[in-house]
């Protein structure tokens, strides 16, 4: 498990997630969407599948197929979810 802030520009807000650095992002985005709506009592618009998880520090969008631990993610990395 990592810590990571994740920066949701839509409701500006970030938060910090402890991810498991082994699993598919797809199922992430999936979990954090779901963490963050429980918090903020909110519904999400849309289709999940369109949202991406993108890494400040690399400046790119992670693939949904791949992990976190294959883009060099660590302790304190910092997410952009869009």
């Amino acid at each position: 498990m990592i810590m990571v802030d994740v920066t949701v520009p839509s409701i500006g807000r970030q938060y910090n997630f402890s991810l498991e650095e082994q699993a598919a992002i797809s199922m992430l985005i999936a979990e954090i969407t779901e963490v963050i709506c429980q918090k903020e009592c909110c519904q999400l618009a849309g289709s999940i599948e369109k949202l991406n998880l993108c890494s400040y520090e690399q400046k790119k969008i992670l693939s949904p197929a791949a992990t976190l631990s294959q883009y060099g993610i660590t302790n304190g990395s910092r997410l952009l979810l869009v």
